[in-house]
């Protein structure tokens, strides 16, 4: 298949040159998705929610601090560790054959990157945590690698990739950014070629969607606001399965900085750059994440929440439409779901 995209183009606004944080100008991969149009097609409609036909489709999840598995298919709920809300385990993300989850967590007083069997056998930690400590783990499709954020909440956060097998871990790219907090969710291509994240590198942006090569070459912002100000964030991509898409939260339809709390979905089309907005949430919509079979999106929504912390998982088809809620706990808040298939 041809080279979908050479070069990125500016988002949010035709005929304006690319933005890069690096001095050198690098090749980038041959997956590297389009920039946005300007405008995004609203797909907030009734769509029917296709049916998960897999028995083997799960979403992990994290609840009450401890991360779980809920199969699609009968709604069984697994609980695959043990912690507690007070020191959570984070971030889970299923290895591409759906045998072992890698996921953050604190249980030696710092953040580290743990892997564990699908059934919570064999956890052992891949880095150290140094640094600040890691969290944010994303397989390489080949489950060879996973890449994961490493940096203290005020100070830069960078990436790294480390081995699945462990070792010493290898720096992608350094952290350089205003708001440090809000860099990181990186998620690798499903051809391996590209790694998306959000950041802002100090361009007085807002937080917007980067690409960048394994090997740290071609940096490249991929989404700035329509408007450009610093309270703008698109944050938390994720791949399609096919790589046709990623989804991502986003405050892009914000008038203003009072409304930048507000969060709905978006997707960008890979080849064309075409952006549509899936959510027009009475609350925040954040954590999208494809299927398997990439026809539903995951996520979790603040829409019914009878308190502030209540956060629920909730399931859509991946273009717009019916929304289905999947879990009804008001309290704990659930977070961070990644779907794939499991034994």
């Amino acid at each position: 298949m041809a080279a979908l995209v050479a070069t990125l183009i500016a988002a949010c606004g035709p005929g304006r040159a690319p933005v890069s944080s690096t001095t050198t100008a690098h090749r980038l991969p041959d997956r590297a998705p389009t920039a946005p149009t300007s405008s995004a097609s609203d797909t907030t409609g009734a769509a029917a929610l296709p049916a998960a036909t897999d028995a083997r489709e799960g979403v992990v999840f994290v609840r009450a601090g401890s991360i779980h598995l809920r199969r699609a298919v009968g709604g069984e709920l697994i609980r695959l560790t043990f912690r507690t809300a007070a020191s959570p385990d984070a971030a889970p993300a299923l290895s591409p054959d759906g045998t072992r989850i890698a996921y953050a967590s604190r249980r030696d007083g710092v953040s580290q990157i743990h892997v564990a069997r699908i059934d919570g056998s064999e956890t052992r930690a891949l880095t150290d945590g140094v640094g600040g400590g890691d969290g944010e783990p994303t397989w390489s499709s080949d489950g060879a690698r996973i890449v994961f954020v490493r940096g203290a909440t005020d100070s830069p956060h960078d990436l790294h990739i480390v081995s699945a097998s462990g070792g010493p871990t290898t720096l992608l790219l350094a952290g350089a950014d205003d708001t440090p907090a809000l860099v990181g969710a990186p998620t690798w291509s499903p051809d391996g070629r590209v790694i998306i994240f959000a950041a802002d590198r100090r361009e007085g942006l807002g937080t917007g969607l980067f690409s960048i090569a394994p090997d740290g070459s071609g940096l490249r912002r991929l989404t700035r606001p329509a408007r450009p100000n610093d309270w703008a964030r698109d944050l938390r991509p994720a791949w399609s399965p096919d790589g046709a898409r990623l989804a991502f939260a986003s405050n892009r339809h914000a008038a203003s900085a009072d409304d930048a709390d507000d969060f709905d979905l978006y997707t960008l089309e890979v080849a064309s750059g075409t952006l549509a907005r899936l959510t027009r949430d009475p609350g925040v919509a954040d954590d999208p994440a494809f299927s398997p079979d990439g026809r539903r999106l995951y996520f979790t929504s603040t829409r019914d929440a009878p308190r502030p912390a209540s956060i629920e998982l909730f399931v859509m088809p991946a273009t717009g439409g019916e929304q289905r809620r999947l879990t009804r706990d008001e309290l704990p808040e659930n977070s961070a779901p990644h779907a794939g298939l499991v034994p």
